[in-house]
């Protein structure tokens, strides 16, 4: 679902300033995005700079954000984790097929999707809500 949607400088600043250069190599172009990811959010301060997840095709929704991951991008740690740690044999697979494959990554999508829908809890069907932002309960 990180296809679309941004994130605040706080929530990336460790990656930026950490492991990105370890996992983007020395592609001229991933180098150049550390740079305006950097200026963007810097070591201290700027926390609320949001930037795109997904900075192919922030608007988009379609497998780009998995194109980033295979080229050592992704923005957040727990992202990028999926496809360069040395945990992600499970994951690894899966994301090389989804940056290769749109419709793969659509048809999983949309069964994870019915999975989640189906999702039942007793006591917050009748008392939960659906958030209008994920961070706050609605007022």
């Amino acid at each position: 679902a990180h296809t679309i949607g941004m994130s605040r400088c706080t929530n990336y600043r460790d990656r930026i300033h950490g492991d990105f250069k370890d996992t983007i190599g020395a592609n001229p172009l991933s180098q150049a995005y550390l740079y305006n990811l950097k200026s963007a959010c810097p070591p201290v301060g700027n926390d609320d700079n949001i930037t795109s997840l997904d900075y192919l095709s922030p608007a988009l929704f379609d497998n780009s954000f998995y194109q980033i991951l295979t080229r050592g991008e992704g923005l957040l740690s727990s992202d990028q984790a999926m496809y360069s740690s040395l945990l992600s044999k499970d994951t690894k697979p899966l994301i090389t097929e989804y940056a290769m494959d749109v419709l793969a990554f659509f048809k999983q999508f949309s069964e994870s999707m019915v999975k989640l829908g189906n999702i039942t809890d007793p006591v917050s069907y009748s008392t939960g809500e659906v958030r209008k932002k994920c961070r706050f309960v609605n007022i």
